[in-house]
């Protein structure tokens, strides 16, 4: 199944897919914005507080009353970062209209609804209640502290931060606690009236009726805004200036080792699928290289694998490893990508690489909302494809292509989440 995608106005997109097999529906949009030190913290606390309410259905009572009228839909937002873009989410999902009793349309309806939340809020005197956007900062703050108690992704984030010191990307999604706290229902209005005017949409819907209808809502929705949309852009360091390796002590019961390698490859080039299958051959697997020689053969860690990041053209490793197997583990993967470079791929992992990475393709159209994040996904990306254009792509990349992927690849930055003491508890 493939996407058809339409223009409502300036860097407003909607984009379907017709698929009868499911009974529910959906309506997500991406909203894009820079990412910004200034604004991180503001626009993931907007994302929160606007699905939380709006002026037509003002508490948590009226909007659940209006949801189960639509047959029980939900409503849901989610913040992430899309190369060095701040992604804003926010989908509705319900019954099909086929299965709507009178012919009523529920696509037209959840439609409406998400406009209501987008571009009506709960609001006055040009600010955001306050009691709505306390509830919501402490649901970021208990955010932050999930992610610092959960050390693989606060590993993973520290990585990140460290490589991308100097990048937009380096950024935390959500800001700080500091930041977080400083905010008012004013700053949340102008970071709202900001994202009316500036940020680019991206609606996709899945179901089987005719969009037409979703369509014109959104076209009348956004016809009275003089917009001025950013452009989507995303920097890619493409060289190694300077190594780093930090060290960070914690009481942690099994000490990190992440590892961050530039590909001087990303998204819209084309050797990106020779990366990404490069970087499942390599760790992205059960038959991968760094699973079962340095963690089964060797038992130098509790897990290892790779991914790649292909907006950014950086590819993680992240291992968990007792402390003493610190440096034989990192010496080990090393090992695992000269080999790699050097030619010496089997066609056995190939062709079990290949056939994984079909898999997961596929496995996402299982679902209507793995359907919308597959599209949504590949906003930034040269083409838009299918299961079945991404599966072609990626079984026509040789051996050859991926030794040449391999090659480019240079370690950046090792960060290690350390046991404190030296010994793991």
């Amino acid at each position: 199944m493939s996407i058809v995608q339409r223009e409502v106005c300036d860097s407003v997109m909607l984009g379907t897919v017709r698929d009868s097999r499911f009974k529910t529906t959906r309506l997500s949009v991406n909203i894009l914005l820079p990412m910004s030190e200034d604004t991180a913290a503001v626009n993931a606390l907007l994302c929160n507080v606007l699905v939380r309410s709006c002026k037509k259905y003002p508490d948590f009572t009226t909007l659940s009353r209006k949801l189960g009228s639509l047959y029980g839909a939900e409503l849901n937002g989610s913040i992430s970062k899309m190369g060095d873009m701040h992604c804003l989410s926010i989908s509705v999902g319900g019954l099909d209209d086929r299965y709507a009793i009178d012919g009523e349309s529920i696509s037209a309806e959840l439609t409406r609804l998400l406009c209501e939340v987008i571009f009506n809020p709960k609001v006055e005197n040009e600010s955001f209640f306050e009691e709505d956007v306390e509830q919501e900062k402490r649901q970021l703050f208990d955010m932050i502290d999930a992610e610092f108690n959960d050390k693989r992704m606060y590993a993973g984030r520290r990585l990140i931060e460290i490589m991308c010191e100097n990048e937009l990307y380096g950024i935390n999604k959500i800001g700080t606690k500091e930041q977080i706290s400083a905010l008012d229902g004013r700053d949340i209005y102008k970071a709202w009236q900001n994202m009316l005017l500036t940020a680019y949409f991206d609606f996709t819907y899945v179901g089987e009726s005719d969009s037409e209808q979703i369509y014109n809502v959104l076209q009348n929705s956004f016809k009275e805004i003089k917009r001025n949309p950013v452009e989507l852009s995303t920097d890619v360091v493409y060289s190694v200036f300077s190594k780093n390796e930090v060290v960070e002590e914690m009481d942690v019961a099994q000490s990190k080792l992440e590892m961050g390698f530039r590909t001087a490859c990303a998204e819209p080039e084309p050797e990106t699928m020779a990366t990404r299958l490069m970087c499942t051959i390599l760790g992205g697997t059960a038959s991968s290289k760094l699973f079962n020689n340095v963690r089964e053969k060797k038992s130098l860690c509790y897990y290892c694998m790779s991914r790649f990041a292909r907006l950014k053209g950086i590819m993680i490793v992240e291992s968990g490893v007792e402390t003493q197997n610190i440096e034989a583990a990192k010496e080990a993967i090393l090992a695992e990508i000269e080999d790699m470079k050097n030619g010496n791929i089997s066609d056995f992992e190939i062709e079990a690489a290949k056939l994984a990475a079909v898999n997961s393709f596929y496995a996402v159209m299982d679902t209507v909302g793995g359907i919308c994040l597959w599209y949504s996904s590949q906003l930034m990306d040269a083409t838009v494809d299918s299961p079945d254009e991404a599966a072609r792509k990626i079984n026509a990349v040789t051996k050859e292509d991926i030794v040449a992927a391999a090659k480019k690849l240079e370690l950046d930055t090792v960060y290690i989440l350390k046991s404190k003491g030296g010994e793991d508890e």
